[in-house]
């Protein structure tokens, strides 16, 4: 790791993350699922993607099922997704940029931040600690602004799935892996994080 000063998301695994932020041990979460089956347009395009995509893709390229997934999770719920976006809460390690981020339905990327997810090709163990050091710094940065609520992660290859929520008692819940072949209970676990979000009210 670099020194604190220049320390930022990127720097931190899943170990270092949970160490750092007093999160270890972590829970098991078990979201109490309801599989929502996919439309058949989701389904045409994932196929599609997967004739172009290989397995030894980089992460740009594995990002497209992902996009796929949420775009269609979204539907219905009143929340915008922005990739690349950089999130600084003032100082170091709390900076760095996120794959993906999700406010309110809004024309500008601006507080308060309800979802993060990072695509990561299989190394869940740096997507994590990215993640956790991510939802730390926007769980700081919704406080300075007055909202208060827990944050989720998601990590993902495109292909392998994981979400997390990181509570305003400052404790951390993970579940269990799941993969695209799983389309229904994805959108399912997507459903009740993005409908955790439009209860915020925001």
């Amino acid at each position: 790791m670099t020194d604190d000063k220049k320390q930022i998301f990127s720097d931190f695994d899943f170990a270092g993350a949970l160490e750092f932020l007093h999160l270890f041990p972590y829970e098991k979460w078990e979201p109490k699922i309801t599989p929502i089956q996919p439309t058949t347009s989701l389904m045409i395009n994932l196929k599609r993607a997967e004739r172009q995509i290989t397995t030894d893709a980089n992460e740009w390229e594995q990002r497209l099922f992902m996009e796929l997934v949420f775009l269609e999770a979204l539907e219905n719920h009143n929340i915008r997704m922005w990739q690349e976006k950089s999130i600084d809460a003032g100082s170091s390690p709390f900076r760095g940029k996120v794959d993906f981020a999700f406010t309110s339905y809004r024309a500008s990327f601006k507080l308060p931040y309800v979802v993060l997810s990072e695509a990561k090709k299989e190394d869940f163990e740096k997507g994590w600690g990215q993640c956790l050091m991510a939802a730390k710094a926007t769980q700081l940065l919704n406080e300075q602004a007055g909202y208060r609520f827990d944050i989720h992660g998601i990590v993902s290859s495109g292909r392998i799935w994981e979400f997390g929520k990181y509570t305003t008692d400052n404790k951390f819940y993970k579940t269990d892996v799941y993969s695209l072949s799983q389309l229904d209970v994805l959108l399912g676990i997507l459903h009740i994080i993005f409908d955790a979000c439009d209860k915020h009210g925001i």
